[in-house]
């Protein structure tokens, strides 16, 4: 029988019902979250008012935990959300690309590709499109509100990893 394709997935199994809405900086998920990483099973319990982290992975810093990038108006990014083996949240910012006068991506390909995922060490479980309109000010992951001015969030759950491409609404 063979059983290497079979080995060392890295995936969530069940979604979290991740939100992060209204005059708040915190997320919630509702689920446990069961999830492997190079196949070893592990579960994240459910969160209530979970600080967004601040620092996490971006273009410049794919491997090294850094300081977000902001969003200024007229901005939109793609925002996965991972979790470590012992349950820690971790962020993963795509790059950011510029919005029209319709809130929508205007870059030739649109919406931006996610971001590089380490799966040896981290279980992406969700994603969030964040688009900051034109009358938004400059929105700061986890300490700007979600509901800020100008600013939309669409959340995706997502299981067995990532899709091939984010959806923006």
């Amino acid at each position: 029988m063979r059983t290497d394709g079979a080995r060392g997935a890295t995936g969530a199994t069940t979604i979290g019902l991740l939100t992060a809405t209204g005059a708040a900086t915190t997320y919630d998920t509702t689920i446990i979250i069961h999830f492997a990483i190079g196949g070893k099973g592990e579960r994240k319990a459910t969160v209530s008012g979970g600080t967004t982290p601040t620092t996490g992975f971006t273009p410049a810093s794919p491997r090294t935990a850094a300081t977000l990038n902001t969003l200024a108006a007229s901005q939109g990014c793609v925002l996965v959300w991972a979790l470590a083996s012992d349950g820690t949240v971790v962020l993963y910012q795509s790059a950011i690309k510029s919005l029209g006068s319709d809130n929508q991506f205007v870059e030739p390909d649109g919406i931006p590709d996610f971001p590089d995922i380490d799966l040896a060490t981290h279980c992406p479980f969700a994603y969030m499109v964040l688009k900051n309109g034109s009358t938004g000010s400059t929105f700061t992951i986890g300490s700007s509100n979600w509901n800020a001015t100008g600013m939309t969030v669409a959340i995706q759950d997502v299981l067995f990893g990532l899709p091939d491409r984010p959806k923006s609404s």
